[in-house]
């Protein structure tokens, strides 16, 4: 990015994080974590308050057997959505991937909730997959 760059830093920023994010998304779906863990820190950099990139980290660290560091990450992202509540599906993707995460940790009745908020943000289009979810859930509660 140069004095000859036509777009805005914010745009140039934001089009740098999202390459790193969809490398990280990428490698992150190969089972390659440390790659996609490196691709999340360059985006990290980029675009520090983007909440897609929390996520993402969050669901890499737990791969990567480090729950605490993702529920941590999960956390982060979280109260930063509190700050912009009209993100809609990123939003929802969060609070569907932080219920699974709750779930997967004992703690249903914290899952149905994130799994509810996610189904009613406005343009969330994985509705039944959250829905399914929801019901493994409780399921999975039931024992």
């Amino acid at each position: 990015v140069g004095l000859w760059s036509l777009e805005p830093k914010d745009a140039v920023q934001r089009n740098r994080a999202k390459a790193r994010l969809d490398l990280a998304q990428a490698y992150y779906e190969q089972g390659q974590t440390a790659i996609a863990l490196q691709e999340i820190a360059q985006a990290q950099a980029a675009e520090p308050q983007w909440i897609a990139v929390l996520n993402l980290k969050a669901l890499v660290l737990e791969k990567m057997g480090q729950s605490a560091m993702a529920r941590n990450s999960f956390e982060e992202a979280l109260r930063l959505a509190q700050r912009n509540p009209s993100l809609g599906s990123e939003l929802a993707d969060l609070q569907h991937n932080w219920g699974l995460w709750l779930c997967q940790h004992g703690q249903s009745a914290l899952a149905v909730t994130q799994f509810q908020r996610a189904m009613n943000q406005p343009g969330y289009a994985l509705r039944n997959k959250t829905q399914l979810a929801m019901s493994r859930c409780f399921s999975l509660a039931k024992g």
